[in-house]
């Protein structure tokens, strides 16, 4: 939930309570299809819920929505041993060894 479209939309509901989304795409400038998908992916995650009608549908944040929010995924952090084929090409005495053993992994 890292989209710029996802927060104006959290932004926006949090400003005037509850939207349709017509009115939303009117305000933010975008076309109906678009916003459909936007407000599709907040309602499978579990921030905002339809309040209306499905033919006339009006969205609204849920209660403790934050609590739904996942924080930032750390970066991965890269192994300190250089991958085989580098080793190889650096030390030829161990590509030797590498071809009568086979690789390292099981």
């Amino acid at each position: 939930m890292r989209s710029k479209d996802q927060l104006a939309v959290i932004a926006f509901l949090e400003q005037h309570r509850s939207t349709t989304p017509r009115r939303l795409a009117r305000e933010l400038g975008w076309d109906n299809k678009h916003t459909h998908n936007i407000l599709g992916r907040l309602t499978r995650i579990g921030l905002i819920k339809n309040i209306g009608k499905p033919a006339h549908p009006e969205n609204r944040l849920v209660q403790r929505w934050q609590a739904k929010i996942k924080p930032d995924a750390p970066a991965k952090k890269k192994c300190a041993a250089p991958p085989m084929a580098t080793v190889c090409r650096e030390n030829w005495q161990g590509y030797q060894i590498h071809k009568i053993l086979g690789s390292a992994r099981a």
